[in-house]
């Protein structure tokens, strides 16, 4: 068995025993972690491949967000209809948005980003008859899917991982094929891939597209777990609270998404009995990262690989890094 296969042998048997040994509070926190695991998985996407550093992928989960519970609470539309016009919503509004903002770089098109997801955020307090403002909606009907009671925590954290697998798998398929290799192209020198013929523009917008919609999935679990939605989820420091965790855990790396969220959802977890000011503390920590660690945590936990994998390697063959999620 080689090392690569023992790894991922390790993690399915953790992923199995996990529920029966944590707590219900630790389930529900394994909870929040996958489903930023989606949102920041779509931010990485864009800014690992694309070099776009999006602040509205936290307002397409809201979006999505805010559709399940409108459309379940307000008009009694339940699954599966109402995810099905979640990311329809999504999709129409990515495409809006993409053409607004893709045809802006580095940092006129973050500040677009910016605006555009502070437009949604104040209309979802200001338009109070559908959103019912600050207060939010609540009670969101929870489905059962393929037997599974969502509104379980353990039910819900085996639906949550299938899907969370499921999306990492196709991201990693998609770093390491020829559109992954064209986006890359795209961030290193667009004019020359334009003159090659390549659709840049069109693959920047599919890219764009894609990841909003990884995101629209991520909100629609969210607001499934919690049972409410408010404008607290598209605010700016939800979108900040996702930049930190992409670049503490390493942007360019598939492997650093887990690594990021993992850390920020257990600094959340520990703050939260101390103080209410997170932000100071996340702040201080991503100056510290960008200072000592610029990659990120991905390279370390590599490095960290490199030194056990001959230890796990059975066969004595030298098999390829199972974390690394495409190169730069």
């Amino acid at each position: 068995m080689t090392s690569s296969r023992t790894a991922l042998l390790v993690g399915a048997i953790a992923l199995l025993l996990w529920p029966l040994l944590a707590t219900d509070y630790m389930m529900v926190l394994t909870n929040r972690f996958m489903i930023y695991c989606l949102i920041v998985l779509s931010f990485s996407l864009l800014a690992g491949q694309l070099g776009l550093v999006s602040l509205v992928q936290t307002t397409f989960s809201g979006l999505a967000g805010y559709s399940i519970a409108i459309l379940g609470v307000r008009y009694g539309i339940e699954f599966p209809w109402a995810p099905l016009i979640a990311l329809g919503v999504v999709l129409v509004t990515s495409i809006a948005f993409g053409l607004i903002t893709l045809r802006a770089y580095r940092i006129a098109f973050i500040m677009l980003t910016l605006a555009l997801g502070q437009m949604v955020w104040a209309l979802s307090f200001q338009w109070s008859s559908m959103t019912q403002g600050m207060d939010g909606i609540s009670n969101i009907p929870v489905p059962t899917l393929a037997g599974l009671d969502l509104s379980q925590t353990r039910e819900f954290y085996a639906g949550a991982t299938i899907l969370v697998i499921l999306a990492f798998y196709a991201a990693w398929r998609l770093v390491n094929s020829r559109y992954g290799l064209l986006l890359r192209g795209i961030q290193e020198n667009q004019a020359r891939m334009k003159a090659f013929g390549h659709p840049v523009l069109r693959a920047r917008l599919l890219t764009f597209v894609l990841c909003a919609l990884l995101s629209g999935l991520g909100g629609i679990l969210l607001a499934y777990q919690v049972g409410v939605i408010s404008p607290t989820s598209l605010d700016i420091g939800r979108a900040i609270w996702v930049l930190i965790a992409a670049v503490v855990g390493g942007y360019r790396y598939l492997s650093g998404v887990p690594l990021g969220v993992l850390l920020m959802v257990t600094l959340e977890a520990v703050l939260n009995q101390f103080t209410d000011r997170h932000l100071i503390v996340f702040g201080t920590i991503l100056i510290l990262v960008i200072l000592l660690m610029p990659n990120g945590l991905a390279p370390w936990v590599e490095a960290a690989w490199v030194k056990i994998r001959p230890r796990l390697d059975w066969t004595g063959k030298s098999p390829g890094n199972p974390l690394r999620g495409g190169e730069k």
